[in-house]
């Protein structure tokens, strides 16, 4: 029998390493929630490893999730013109979710974002 603590994640062990490369490695491979069930791949952070500016974003949404790349749906065309109003290019911002699987809900032949709780 499946209990509400059961959609919440277990605890997981991040890589004891400063290496971005291992850290994308883990997170692929990463299990420790249901959320990778459903995602169609991770989809990690993007831009320079030493950017003066970081975004954090929720989660992927569904072209992040079938792109396996940060803000490139609307919020990310959204997020590109601020960026350029405010004279940044994107090339030199770096650009992730917090969580790396986007959660969704079928809704007809769409998939519709849920708010993790993992």
């Amino acid at each position: 029998m499946s209990t509400k603590n059961d959609e919440y994640a277990r605890p997981a062990t991040p890589p004891d390493s400063s290496n971005l490369s291992t850290v994308r490695e883990a997170a692929e491979n990463c299990t420790a929630c249901h959320l990778y069930q459903r995602a169609t791949q991770t989809v990690f952070g993007e831009g320079p490893k030493k950017a003066p500016i970081m975004l954090v974003g929720e989660q992927p949404g569904d072209y992040e999730d079938v792109a396996g790349k940060p803000f490139v749906g609307p919020a990310g065309k959204i997020m590109d013109r601020a960026l350029e109003e405010a004279g940044l290019d994107r090339k030199e911002v770096y650009v992730t979710n917090a969580v790396k699987h986007f959660k969704w809900e079928p809704r007809g032949k769409r998939r519709i974002h849920q708010k993790p709780n993992s």
